[in-house]
């Protein structure tokens, strides 16, 4: 949104010089924001106590809503959370108590107050407070979703660079293809081939990205019972994206077997976590 820091722009400072602002706008539409600002200067006596740089910067963020009641807080405080997402604020996935929490750290001094105002620290909350928390950690996660998505295509975009790169010194003349991409539904991402007796033969490469420290990723059941199904062809390509160039580590069906978990008379396992240090 700017290079203002922040905790500048998520302030009541700045929230109050919107709310102001927005009332100047109202009274006098035939102004343009910076008349309207050195009016307030000039005119308010709180003036000295109102970010409005900042909010000149938000402006363009948040809805026209009522400048009265709690309505007007919450919408700053979801539109600045939005478009100005710094990973602490993923931690509101984990709960209300938990993301206003971890907000105590020094440079956030007043974000307390901010959700105060916006009558969000309620006990107990109201279905319109839950309503709130909900519908932002729904776009949470929505952006999780899109970043890992976007790191998914960047790894199996590497793979396929590095296949192409392996079939040229193999001395075949054929090109991987990003399956992920043609049909979803075949069990892997990438096709490859490897040089074999009689031809080429079947490379099947379920590719796979990692920031996490320690390194590990992730199965589902869906992709074991592929790999189980393909066997020897079947491998899978596990893209360190922390390193720069980013780091490929590659594994086996057989040497993954290992870490995933058996079923029991209880139930049956979904997801696996893979340690990616493994021989």
């Amino acid at each position: 949104m700017s290079s203002l820091p922040f905790d500048r722009l998520f302030s009541m400072p700045a929230f109050e010089g919107l709310r102001i602002l927005r009332i100047y706008m109202q009274n006098r539409p035939s102004e343009d924001l910076a008349s309207l600002t050195r009016i307030i200067r000039q005119v308010e006596s709180d003036a000295h106590t109102l970010d409005l740089d900042a909010a000149l910067l938000i402006n363009d963020h948040v809805p026209l809503v009522p400048t009265d009641g709690t309505a007007f807080y919450r919408v700053c405080l979801s539109n600045i959370l939005i478009h100005n997402l710094p990973e602490w604020a993923k931690l509101v996935t984990l709960g209300r108590g938990r993301f206003i929490k971890r907000l105590k750290a020094v440079e956030f001094r007043d974000v307390r107050s901010l959700f105060r105002q916006a009558r969000l620290l309620d006990e107990p909350p109201t279905l319109d407070d839950v309503e709130w928390w909900d519908t932002l950690q729904a776009h949470v996660r929505t952006q999780q979703n899109v970043d890992a998505m976007k790191r998914a295509r960047a790894a199996e975009k590497l793979t396929l660079e590095y296949e192409f790169e392996q079939l040229r010194q193999a001395g075949l003349d054929i090109v991987p293809r990003w399956m992920s991409i043609e049909d979803n539904t075949v069990g892997y991402d990438v096709l490859s081939y490897s040089p074999g007796d009689f031809g080429p033969v079947n490379r099947l490469i379920e590719v796979k990205s990692t920031i996490a420290s320690p390194l590990r990723f992730y199965v589902t059941r869906n992709e074991w019972e592929s790999a189980l199904e393909f066997g020897e062809a079947f491998v899978f390509h596990i893209w360190d994206l922390q390193r720069e160039p980013p780091l490929l580590y590659e594994r086996t069906v057989e040497q993954v077997l290992p870490h995933i978990p058996q079923d029991n008379e209880k139930g049956r396992w979904a997801n696996a976590v893979i340690p990616v240090g493994i021989a």
